[in-house]
């Protein structure tokens, strides 16, 4: 008779190694409220888990360049590259990314490493050498390997996609499974926890990287989420649903947990929306360029606030009476 086995720790998804990596960075230039680092470990285990990975790995981090040491972390761009190398070392060191589901992995350093790549509130337009385009939203990396087929890996963010014609198949890789373009115009986005793809114009084949025989056809006026193992039900694809490429967010009746969570994504650090006030429902039209005066104005319009522990650290809340 057996004994009984001790499950081994789940991986520690990706944004939290990122997160550390990232206050570990802010802590070495000195820059860092202890308040807000002791906050963000104590929000939950994993992201104490990623802590202590960081504290193991002391001896691996005080051999980084020169060039990431302490006067060189003043500049942005520095720390962003210094948190990039920490992230890599934290997953080789055995810290893993949860994607949600069993058996599907992700290798965050070719995000980071990716040829094309957008920072939180970038966008850029791509020419593909086929004739078509690529439009990257905010906070993406891809990688474009035209061969014998058309093929875009995308590690991260969203993506949208207007195809010529060519006699190559199209495809679009994520580490949920494979999109295959029908003469179209598409978007998709790959977060940590599954896939999205919309379809605009034509029409798409998926198929999900554990079920590659089962394959699910989208028409145009369609969206589908999908993880490797399956898929949702194809639904009708919500209204302005494109509308990043204008630089706008276009919410309607939202829930505002919603609405923060879509910001926090054009935004550096974490934003957060405290559960008392997630359910409010919220409907405007927002611009992406300055996410904080959009937090502004949605608090003056709805009896909010924003309470920052540091830049990088924000909650919205009721306001205090």
């Amino acid at each position: 008779m057996f004994g009984a086995a001790t499950s081994p720790s789940p991986p520690i998804a990706r944004k939290v190694l990122a997160a550390a990596a990232h206050w570990h960075v802010e802590v070495q230039c000195g820059s860092a409220d202890p308040a807000a680092v002791q906050a963000w470990r104590d929000a939950s285990a994993e992201h104490e888990r990623a802590w202590d990975l960081l504290q193991r790995m002391h001896g691996q981090l005080a051999t980084l360049p020169p060039s990431l040491a302490l006067p060189a972390l003043q500049a942005a761009q520095q720390r962003r590259r210094a948190a990039a190398k920490i992230l890599a070392m934290l997953v080789a060191a055995g810290g893993g990314i949860a994607l949600g589901q069993a058996g599907v992995r992700s290798t965050p350093w070719q995000a980071w490493t990716a040829t094309l790549r957008t920072a939180p509130g970038q966008r850029r337009r791509v020419a593909l050498a086929d004739g078509g385009s690529m439009d990257m939203n905010t906070d993406s990396a891809a990688d474009v390997d035209y061969g014998a087929t058309r093929r875009i890996r995308l590690h991260q963010g969203e993506i949208m996609l207007t195809t010529a014609p060519d006699p190559r198949a199209f495809l679009v890789d994520t580490a949920h499974g494979v999109i295959r373009a029908l003469g179209t115009r598409f978007a998709v986005r790959c977060d940590d926890d599954g896939s999205t793809v919309s379809v605009f114009e034509h029409a798409v084949e998926v198929r999900c990287a554990a079920r590659p025989d089962a394959v699910r056809r989208l028409q145009a006026g369609q969206q589908l989420r999908f993880t490797a193992h399956g898929a949702d039900d194809a639904r009708a694809l919500p209204a302005h649903q494109d509308s990043w490429l204008r630089g706008m967010l276009v919410a309607a009746d939202w829930p505002l947990q919603q609405l923060v969570t879509e910001l926090a994504r054009y935004r550096r650090g974490r934003l957060a929306c405290d559960a008392a006030v997630a359910r409010r429902p919220v409907t405007g039209t927002y611009r992406l360029d300055d996410i904080d005066a959009v937090l502004e104005s949605l608090c003056a319009s709805h009896g909010l606030q924003v309470t920052y522990f540091t830049r990088y650290w924000a909650t919205v809340s009721a306001r205090s009476t």
